[in-house]
């Protein structure tokens, strides 16, 4: 019995092993611009790269979003996300200098949809042509790139996760060690009776 528990404990710590990882989000590793950063001139593209793989289901970006957000409260990005493994990127043509904020929304290798934001700083080089930027967020135009109109307006990192994911990983658990305390109590109970000894029979 006593071994019986032990197989049981191993196969329960198993379980917990492999549902701690699964479960993970993912989070920014880096940024154009950076965090807290000062731009100087338009990078080609405004990217999040993070520490895994995103799910893009379709390759049709649903889920993700990209905004820029200057300080006039307007959107100066065109409203189109590319995924490409970690990392989202969009374009943007900014308004005048001024604090601008970064309002992203992926969806993590794991399935959970993953929201935060940070700001920048942006100087204007000389002789540059401001934007005019949108008061509601942009609608992506180019075909086969979407931009969800339920996106995040900038929460903290992991705001809008789901609890359903994490249900099923550890109903999943429970299911898997319950099968396997099953498993031992039958193999004790169907353990045979040791038989007689012939020669006590001859002998009486």
């Amino acid at each position: 019995m006593a071994a019986s528990a032990a197989t049981v404990a191993i196969a329960g710590g198993a379980v917990l092993g492999l549902a701690g990882p699964a479960s993970a989000h993912n989070y920014m590793i880096a940024s154009t611009p950076k965090v807290d950063g000062t731009l100087t001139s338009l990078p080609k593209a405004f990217e999040i790269t993070t520490n895994d793989k995103l799910l893009d289901i379709g390759g049709t970006g649903s889920g993700f979003a990209y905004r820029i957000v200057g300080p006039d409260k307007r959107y100066y990005e065109d409203g189109c996300v590319a995924i490409d493994g970690p990392s989202m990127t969009t374009k943007a043509a900014l308004g005048a200098s001024g604090r601008y904020e970064v309002e992203w929304q992926i969806v993590s290798a794991d399935g959970h949809t993953v929201s935060d934001e940070y700001a920048f700083t942006w100087k204007a080089p000389a002789g540059f042509s401001p934007a005019k930027g949108s008061a509601t967020p942009p609608t992506c135009a180019a075909a086969g790139s979407s931009s969800s109109p339920d996106a995040t307006t900038g929460t903290a990192s992991g705001g809008g996760d789901s609890t359903a994911s994490d249900a099923l990983f550890i109903g999943a658990g429970g299911l898997v060690l319950v099968a396997a305390v099953v498993a031992v109590l039958l193999l004790v109970r169907r353990r045979p009776a040791p038989s007689p000894d012939p020669e006590d029979d001859t002998d009486a």
